[in-house]
């Protein structure tokens, strides 16, 4: 008999792959580039392996990875099923993060299906790619923690080629390869490209003035070639730049043959501005006034040449015809790169952006932002709100086919300090309308997410809290009603769906009757994930917005309940936690779990201060006294046991219970404490001695539940008989039974003589 492992039949239907993109033509081989390939190539088993490039800007880890995949090995290894996905640093906060999954699905898959919560979104990628045969992912540009975590969720047969300047971002794992400066043989290769022989000496001499830093080296050797291009002498010209990068760069004259530090960024700093000084003397009267402007565009961003020229014709007067041609000139100088597809779009190296934005200042891009806004204005009518309490747009926005425009308008409205215009477009319904057609559901959330106001954040919660059923329908016009059912019923957005839903263009149109059953309440919003099976949750600080969750995998995780965002991750426990407790300051944490121990948390440092050991079986409860003093832990094992925090030893132990011991409470001054097992009964305790103070009987069936007056003096039970009971601890007799249903869980509020 025969074996042969199947491939996954998912992904058949997928949109096609890339082509592999160009490598540059003055790219030069580097050992590097093939410890990638190699590293690529040995992933995409049973555990997919992360492999990355890390190193400052501008030393060639995009160019490197390109050139990985296009190699022939790594072609013929994922069977040209290499996705290329350029994060860069204004992918930022959850939204923008999970709008960028959602795209990568979408651009792998074919899969429109999108969340709000980058997590989820991560893992409905990561199910996806584990249908699919091997697939190369890389991962261009990533800056933060937040942007890599979700895409490395699941994904089995998915290697990731990350680039980043941060090793620290790198997952455990990961083959780290550093790219750094080339050496001084691709260095020569790289400067020495289409040009005419050089001189030794001045070669030497560039070579130490650029730090052989891979983004200076193609900008001189495109400066000389711009200048011998006009009949000048090669060495003359080389010579000539040789003194601009010395005199404005980070070797000074009185330095000549000083090697200057690379990871120093006030000198990485000077010699982009000396190499970009130098550049922009060969540009036409006011190029470097225009080029300046180009710091005003998104980071990573292909920027369409009609909207450049649009801008150009706002500060400097330039026809199309001028702003084309000046483009042009600033790409042969490697200032900028320039592809023609759509009609024309450029590119700047973030390097490059970074030097422009920092030569702009703050005030004049501020300026600069609100004459782009105020030129793309002037190319769309003037439009009113869609009803009278809706906020008034001024233009009509929702007709721009530019998706450029579309996607990064709120950040250029909110960059010019427009923020009452961004929310007056962001919270208008016929640009939801196209947002949401245009990219999905996540991009009208994401721009309403942006603007820090009471009512975006209260039109963006609603948003949200749809999102989940506005995928594509067919047919793509039905989508509208879905979109108006779903925010009719709110007060941000009714009156605009009742607008929207007379006017005779929308039809025919399915509208609500009545106010859907599932409409989410206001108070709903948002899950925190991060687990992929269920969790606990419980308040960690009564003086901040802290949660701690207990999981099945045996981690805790500490969020912000204020900002959705996970703070710390706590590991230790080897099973699934049962239970967790805090101390009342909210210092420290107590967890227990299968794997038969208790551990004692520091909150502020993350470390695990004790582990109490003594248990035999699975520990299923924990509870901490009001004063943080002594914590209580019960087990299947059918014994109690009582812990002194301080010393963090065991000082009572309660057998009395012959089987599993699953629910327990702690009086609030430790004075007593309550546990109870599957003989129906709660037993009473004194913590100190160890003794049986009472046991209180009357439910029929299984306790489900306890909670404890604040003062102590009573508590009430839930039980599988349908019934809630209130006990007097003082006379311990049960004073009032509560009949109705079954109750798994009991919160107290109020003051405990109101019972």
């Amino acid at each position: 008999m025969t074996w042969k492992q199947g491939r996954p039949s998912a992904g058949l239907d997928d949109p096609p792959p890339p082509q592999p993109t160009e490598v540059p033509g003055w790219f030069v081989a580097r050992s590097e580039t093939l410890d990638a390939v190699a590293a690529v190539c040995l992933g995409g088993r049973a555990v997919g392996i992360t492999t990355s490039l890390w190193g400052a800007g501008g030393f060639g880890k995009t160019a490197l990875a390109t050139a990985v995949c296009a190699h022939k090995r790594v072609r013929r290894r994922f069977r040209s099923r290499i996705y290329t996905v350029t994060i860069g640093r204004d992918v930022r906060g959850r939204a923008a993060v999970a709008a960028k999954i959602a795209e990568v699905t979408l651009f792998i898959t074919g899969d429109t299906t999108e969340f709000d919560d980058p997590n989820l979104a991560g893992d409905h990628l990561g199910r996806l790619l584990d249908q699919r045969p091997r697939i190369l992912l890389v991962l261009d540009d990533v800056w933060e923690d937040e942007q890599l975590t979700p895409f490395l969720r699941g994904g089995r047969r998915c290697v990731r080629l990350v680039t980043t300047r941060n090793p620290n971002l790198l997952p455990l794992g990961a083959r780290p390869i550093r790219v750094d400066e080339m050496s001084p043989d691709q260095a020569r290769a790289v400067l020495a490209w289409q040009l005419p022989p050089l001189p030794a000496d001045i070669i030497d001499a560039l070579l130490e003035t650029t730090g052989r830093w891979a983004l200076l080296l193609h900008l001189t050797n495109r400066l000389i070639a711009e200048q011998t291009a006009t009949g000048a002498a090669p060495a003359a010209a080389a010579t000539q730049i040789l003194q601009q990068l010395r005199v404005l760069g980070p070797v000074a004259v009185d330095e000549p043959a000083g090697a200057w530090d690379l990871d120093d960024p006030q000198r990485r700093s000077q010699a982009v501005q000396a190499s970009i000084e130098a550049a922009i003397t060969l540009l036409p009267p006011d190029g470097a006034a225009r080029f300046a402007e180009l710091a005003v565009f998104a980071e990573d961003e292909a920027i369409p040449l009609v909207l450049v020229a649009l801008l150009w014709r706002e500060t400097g007067g330039l026809t199309e015809g001028q702003s084309r041609a000046l483009c042009r000139a600033m790409e042969r100088l490697s200032l900028l790169m320039l592809k023609p597809d759509e009609g024309g779009r450029i590119r700047l190296h973030d390097v490059i952006r970074d030097y422009l934005r920092g030569r702009l200042g703050e005030a004049p891009l501020t300026a600069l932002h609100a004459r782009l806004v105020s030129a793309v204005a002037a190319t769309l009518p003037e439009a009113g709100p869609l009803a009278p309490t809706a906020p008034d747009p001024g233009r009509a926005w929702w007709s721009l086919q530019e998706g450029y425009l579309l996607d990064h308008l709120i950040e250029h409205l909110l960059a010019a300090n427009l923020t009452a215009q961004a929310e007056a477009v962001a919270g208008d319904l016929r640009w939801v309308e196209t947002r949401l057609t245009q990219r999905g559901p996540t991009a009208p959330w994401s721009d309403l997410t942006l603007i820090d106001t009471p009512r975006a954040r209260a039109a963006a919660l609603s948003l949200a809290q749809a999102g989940h059923l506005l995928m594509p329908t067919d047919p793509a016009r039905a989508l509208a009603g879905v979109l108006y059912s779903r925010l009719q019923p709110n007060q941000h957005w009714g009156d605009q769906v009742t607008a929207r839903e007379q006017d005779a263009s929308q039809h025919p149109l399915l509208a609500n009757r009545w106010i859907p059953p599932d409409h989410p309440a206001s108070v709903v919003q948002r899950a925190f994930s991060g687990y992929g099976r269920a969790f606990w949750l419980l308040t960690v600080r009564q003086d901040g917005p802290q949660l701690a969750t207990g999981s099945y995998n045996g981690s805790v995780r500490i969020w912000d309940a204020a900002s959705r965002t996970r703070t710390a991750t706590l590991t230790g426990h080897t099973h699934q936690l049962r239970s967790v407790a805090v101390t009342p300051d909210g210092a420290r944490l107590a967890t227990v779990g299968d794997d038969r121990t208790a551990r004692i948390w520091d909150l502020a440092s993350g470390t695990c201060l004790a582990t109490l050991a003594g248990h035999t079986r699975p520990v299923h409860s924990v509870a901490i006294t009001a004063d943080g003093t002594q914590l209580a832990t019960a087990s299947h094992d059918g014994s109690v046991r009582m812990w002194d925090v301080v010393s963090r030893t065991c000082t009572t132990v309660f057998t009395d219970h012959t089987d599993p011991v699953h629910l327990m409470a702690i009086a609030p001054d430790g004075a007593w404490l309550a546990t109870s097992s599957k003989d129906r009964s709660l037993r009473i305790w004194d913590p100190a001695s160890g003794s049986r103070l009472a046991g209180l009987t009357g439910h029929t069936k299984r306790l489900t539940a306890t909670v404890v007056a604040p003062d102590g003096s009573w508590l009430a039970t839930a039980s599988e008989d349908c019934s809630v009971r209130l006990w007097d601890l003082a006379s311990r007799t049960c004073r009032a039974t509560l009949p109705g249903h079954t109750v798994r869980g009991l919160v107290f509020s109020g003051q405990a003589s109101d019972y």
